[in-house]
């Protein structure tokens, strides 16, 4: 049977050459209705397309993923239909490689092809989180050091403070300047999500270029300033007018007429000011209002006295607030801060500016990009500026050209680059109108990704529904979820989301419209509940407890979740009809897992319901994880004191704290570790000596292998020799602790392939993650059919369903950190920052920031608005919304929301909320009660504390009947062999299990010498130290050891054979290079010209030139080869093969065999030549073997070239 699509579907499947913008409501179908088009984009009848000229972009690997399975099996179907149709058997071919992406994937797509317009190294790599933390870390406190000792020259001999050193004093007044780098690093990122950052930034330095008054009231910003203000002033006249029309009332408190008008001349008197200057006049009357009468009538009602006086309260607070917000000084001085405040932000930008060209910079070097740079990279491919304009390139247009359409999922979550990238790619250029737009602004949450939802309101509010060639298409009908659900979002968000507060009024147009169909319920159990525990009815017992609001709030919605498993219905997805719910089908949803997943978690644990975080932190502070980083800092350095502590007392050696108080005692005056090898050698305890001597031979032969072998070998060595990795794994949890270290292991590998390397830099690498708070999270161990509840963050949930929703901790207060911060950074209106005099000492807000402040505050409780709605429409049954809270006193504040505001809340009262609770339970309860929804229940905290002792009296029976248990008695035949089959049962490949898929020739070459005893001579890696001086006053330090063979690498690499063989011919070359940017100064400083011409003077480097001279010598070649276990390791038993991978560093033909060359870098002592070809000779034999399978050619001679000993090794 076919799809039955609604009217609204049917034309966003069939429009045609036009812009569209679909505002696909939650749960509307929009990602089949996006697959349908496509569908019959490519199977249209007269004019098909072909699936690779069409650019469909979308938010995630995932989404693409599976839209792309999708579109590959709705093309399979109609192949089924049409079996001898050639275009679809095309179709299905060109899915596999069409652009159906994320708009990074696409970027780096435009970069792959077009790198050589911006002059980039095709073989660059993608940085990790952790290492761009790290280089940016190190490149900002460069650039601070360099500005230090620069401003430090400049200063010599000069009397008073040059620029640069007030500013410092302004922002980093304290003991370190880790504040001003991260002012640095927040704008830097700020301005990334612009076409042009640095142009962006100098723009907001204009900002305070203002000399007076009259400049202040005309400068741009003031605009959204002023209409606030105007905002705010209609708000109060229309309270003052309600006031007066209830004084009026027959029972109205006529006796404060009088008050109410004089308030309603004031209100009138500032509304008529037309600027800035006219308004800081008006305001400074504003304090001193009329008195309300003492009169008393007892004709007049009580409760319309109350209500007026709340009433005059809140636009007396508004009238406050908005002249603390933007009068609360005179223009005079308002502009004059600024002008003050010129200086430090010149040279803040500046700094910000030249973090930018350094940042690039060091990128470049390493051939190194972020996902910032995949942006602004495409964009530089496909635009340039010309004029102020943003014009097409070539590039571009050739896109253009083959690009049918573009479709943009999510769209909502764009931003401005993202916006250029795909505009210039589009037909607008060419007069087409063929891009596709899909999104619901109501559920744009990544604002603080820098997205720009304004984007998809300016084509909302410009594109007609109308035939034309920008239309809009809004889908109305949710096929998610029940009516309940629906009609619940309804009743809320038509009292609170406005088009001030959230983006969208939520009118009839924005409402959700039931599309799906469910079984029928008994009446009230799929009705919305609201679950409020109150924290003031029996506080005393709170404090007894012991127990926070949020582990009450996890026993409230645990008990809901004990009533309802088992014995409510949902539907079943596979059969329609209902079923008993299980854990399975419930969901908590949090604003925020931190502070909250865990407790919650573990209160449900507690009461026996299986409970899953899958949070995003607290992988680091997992005991597992510490105590084995712990490990790894003291192979690195033994005479770290806490971290050798924390190995002793951890299960790896096993000491107790009098056992450690013990060792301590016999030296207290020296260090921990100096205590412990005295202890070793002059202890009277045995057992305490014996377990010393153990963990010290482990720990020499940790550090024994630790300078050449790779980190996640060393990491499986170590968890394999201490017995650490099995005893994680037999601890409570250990099938997630055992999870973690593997994931460990994996960050190792990761670690492997960025530009650091060595045990002090992976140690110094995860430290900076922990510092910079890169929290992996813990390792996922949880399959999609496990029974158990999951909790998760509202963010997390965007796209997905459930059949019962829990969205709970609705009284936790909303986080306004940005607008608090001491630079407010705004897309639109620029950066804010403090007025600071450091002679005086004082700090004042810029009347810019405060502006910015309260314009960040409204967007912050839009966003807050839209998480909401997000939060609310992923149940698909049920929804029960929870919070603990002191019910009376928030009771009545809510009540008083109410009596200002009509239809919908007050913009007042809006803006004026802490927490979801301040905007749902005043949209309840004005809900008309035959009208309602819901189903509100108040909880004490003793019903929690009767359900706790009933629990307890179970788990006690429970306990009972356990250590009753005869053992010997068979209660049930099946289920005693199903046991004894599982714990029978062995792995069928176990002797593969240790076989690794991939290695580098590197890691086979280790592997080979872990193995092999015999004495070799190689320079260890260096560590790289941590200066305690400052970088500026050190002289430039040589690289050493790997880093110099990497040097003369890349140097042989680019060498020019033709030309002559001397000193300056080679000296011209790396100047040559270094004009390029192929090495710096101190890299080429590193290259021995006189080793380099003896080289190619050698009879090897003749033979190498001739071959170079005929195009036959080819020099870092990577390969891949396929290796039989058993070959790698004797231990490896059956027929897998593990995957070899290297570069070769030459190679060149003679006749029609091979002579294959490797540069070495090494210190050899005198005499020890032959070490080299040991070291390396199953490296070269690796090589010879891919070379022969590649080529098909023998390779007759292996050569090491030695740079130390200037000589050609044969091997």
């Amino acid at each position: 049977m076919g799809v039955s699509w609604t009217e609204e579907q049917k034309k966003v499947i069939a429009l045609r050459n036009r812009n569209i913008l679909v505002s696909a409501a939650a749960g509307s179908g929009k990602t089949a209705v996006l697959v349908e088009r496509i569908i019959t984009r490519i199977t249209d009848r007269t004019n098909p397309v072909d699936i690779d000229h069409l650019l469909i972009v979308t938010f995630t690997n995932a989404a693409a993923g599976e839209m792309k399975e999708r579109i590959r099996q709705a093309i399979e179907k109609k192949l089924g239909e049409e079996p001898g149709n050639i275009h679809l058997q095309r179709q299905l071919t060109l899915v596999h490689h069409a652009q159906i992406t994320t708009i990074h994937s696409f970027c780096q797509h435009v970069i792959r092809n077009y790198f050589h317009t911006i002059d980039l190294d095709p073989n660059f790599r993608i940085g990790d989180e952790g290492e761009m933390k790290l280089l940016k870390n190190d490149v900002a406190e460069e650039l601070l050091e360099d500005f230090y000792s620069e401003f430090y020259r400049e200063e010599e001999g000069v009397q008073e403070p040059c620029r640069e050193r007030k500013f410092v004093e302004c922002y980093a007044p304290g003991k370190n300047d880790a504040g001003l780098m991260d002012l640095i690093l927040s704008l830097y990122d700020f301005s990334m999500s612009y076409p042009w950052p640095v142009k962006w930034l100098r723009a907001c330095g204009r900002a305070y270029e203002i000399e007076n008054e009259q400049e202040l009231s005309a400068a741009a910003w003031m605009k959204p300033l002023l209409a606030n203000v105007q905002f705010l002033l209609e708000e109060c006249l229309a309270n003052v007018r309600m006031a007066l029309e209830i004084c009026r009332q027959k029972d109205g408190p006529y006796m404060y007429e009088k008050a109410f008008l004089d308030d309603l001349i004031l209100l009138e008197e500032l509304s008529e000011c037309r600027d800035y200057l006219e308004y800081a006049k008006a305001f400074q009357k504003v304090g001193s209002y009329t008195r309300l009468s003492t009169k008393k009538d007892a004709m007049v009602s009580e409760k319309k006295k109350e209500q007026v006086k709340g009433i005059r309260e809140q636009v007396k607070k508004h009238l406050k607030s908005i002249r603390e917000q933007y009068f609360y000084q005179t223009p005079e001085r308002m502009a004059a801060d600024l002008r003050e405040s010129r200086e430090q932000m010149t040279v803040l930008l500046d700094l910000v500016c030249a973090f930018h060209e350094r940042f690039a910079e060091k990128k470049r070097e390493k051939n190194l990009l972020d996902f910032n740079d995949l942006e602004h990279m495409a964009l530089n491919i496909l635009v340039k500026e010309k004029d102020g304009c943003a014009v097409p390139t070539d590039a571009a247009r050739q896109f253009a050209d083959v690009f049918e359409e573009i479709m943009i999922d999510e769209y909502q979550d764009s931003n401005l680059v993202q916006e250029s990238i795909l505009t210039s790619v589009s037909g607008k250029n060419q007069g087409a109108h063929n891009l596709f737009m899909v999104g619901d602004v109501k559920q744009s949450i990544y604002r603080f990704r820098l997205a720009r939802p304004e984007l998809f309101m300016e084509k909302y509010a410009s594109y007609t529904v109308e035939d034309s060639g920008n239309q809009k298409v809004e889908l109305h009908k949710n096929f998610r979820s029940r009516s309940q659900v629906l009609e619940s979002v309804n009743g809320i968000f038509r009292h609170i989301m406005t088009e001030r507060l959230g983006g969208i009024r939520y009118d009839e147009a924005a409402a959700l419209y039931p599309g799906a169909l469910f079984p029928e319920t008994e009446e009230g159990n799929t009705d919305t509940e609201v679950l409020l525990l109150d924290l003031e009815s029996e506080a005393e017992i709170v404090d007894e407890s012991g127990e926070t609001a949020v582990e009450l709030e996890a026993r409230m919605i645990g008990k809901r979740i004990r009533e309802m498993v088992g014995k409510a219905q949902v539907t079943d997805q596979a059969t329609g009809k209902g079923r008993p719910v299980q854990y399975r089908d419930i969901v908590i949803l949090l604003r925020t897992v931190s502070g909250w997943a865990d407790a919650v978690a573990s209160v449900l644990g507690n009461m026996g319901i299986p409970a899953y975080t899958g949070s995003q932190s607290g992988y680091f502070s997992a005991p597992e994880i510490q105590t084995v980083l712990a490990l790894l800092k003291v192979i690195d350095n033994p005479e770290q004191e806490i971290p050798l502590a924390a190995v002793l007392r951890s299960p790896i050696v096993g000491m107790d704290d009098a056992q450690l108080a013990e060792i301590r005692c016999i030296c207290p005056e020296k260090s921990y570790p100096e205590a412990c090898r005295c202890y070793r050698r002059e202890g009277e305890n045995k057992v305490l000596v014996e377990k010393l001597e153990k963990f010290y031979e482990m720990l020499e032969d940790f550090r024994s292998r630790a300078p050449y072998t790779a980190i996640h070998e060393l990491l499986w060595y170590v968890l394999e020799k201490t017995g650490y990795g099995d005893y994680a794994a037999a601890m409570p949890g250990g099938e997630q602790r055992k999870a973690n270290l593997d994931m460990l292991a994996e960050k190792a590998m990761a670690f492997e392939s960025t530009s650091y390397r060595g045990l002090f830099n992976f140690i110094r690498y995860i430290g900076q993650l922990q510092k910079y708070d890169v929290d992996y999270g813990e390792a996922n161990i949880l399959g999609e059919e496990e029974d158990t509840v999951r909790i998760m963050s509202i963010h997390k949930s965007k796209g997905l369903e459930f059949p019962i929703v829990f969205v709970a901790g609705m009284n936790k207060t909303f986080n306004q950190q940005d607008s608090r911060s001491r630079l407010a950074l705004h897309p639109d209106y620029g950066v804010g920052c403090d007025y600071i005099d450091p002679a005086l000492r004082v700090k004042a807000p810029t009347l810019l920031k405060k502006m910015i402040q309260r314009q960040l505050a409204y967007e912050n409780l839009g966003e807050e608005l839209r998480v909401l709605y997000v939060a609310l429409t992923r149940a698909k049954e049920k929804l029960i919304l929870t919070g603990a809270v002191k019910l009376e006193s928030r009771m009545k504040r809510w009540r008083q929301t109410l009596d200002t505001s009509g239809e919908t809340l007050s913009f007042g009262a809006l803006s004026s909320a802490g927490s979801y609770l301040d905007w749902v339970m005043p949209a309840l309860l004005a809900q008309p009660e035959e009208e309602t929804e819901y189903q509100m229940h108040i909880c004490g905290i003793g019903d929690l504390v009767v359900e706790e002792a009933v629990q307890q009296l179970e788990g006690r029976l429970t306990k009972e009947t356990l250590l009753s248990w005869d053992a010997e008695k068979v209660y049930s035949e099946s289920m005693r062999e199903h046991l004894k089959k599982a714990f029978d049962a062995k792995y069928r490949w176990d002797d593969s299990r240790d076989i690794y898929g991939k290695l580098t020739v590197s890691e086979l070459k280790s592997m080979k010498q872990t193995q092999d005893t015999e004495e070799t001579y190689a320079v260890y890696p260096e560590a790289e130290i941590v200066p305690k001086v400052p970088r500026f006053l050190q002289e430039d330090q040589e690289p050493v050891g790997a880093a110099k063979g990497t040097i003369y690498h890349r140097f042989l690499e680019k060498l020019d054979y033709s030309q002559p063989e001397t000193a300056a011919c080679v000296q011209e070359q790396i100047e040559k290079l270094c004009r390029e940017g192929k090495f710096t100064g101190t890299e080429a400083a590193v290259l021995e010209t006189s080793k380099i011409v003896h080289f190619l003077r050698s009879d090897l480097g003749q033979r190498m030139k001739r071959a170079a001279g005929a195009g036959r010598l080819f020099r870092e070649q990577p390969f891949v080869l396929g290796v039989p276990a058993h070959e790698v390791r004797e231990t490896w038993k059956g027929d897998d093969l593990v995957l070899v991978q290297g570069i070769i560093d030459a190679y060149f033909y003679e006749e029609d065999e091979i002579v294959l060359v490797d540069y070495k870098t090494d210190y050899v002592p005198n005499g020890k030549g032959r070490v080299l070809a040991e070291k390396y000779g199953i490296q070269l034999r690796y090589y010879a073997g891919a070379l022969e399978r590649l080529t098909g050619k023998k390779v007759k001679e292996k050569y090491i070239y030695s740079f130390w000993m200037q000589k050609a090794i044969r091997v």
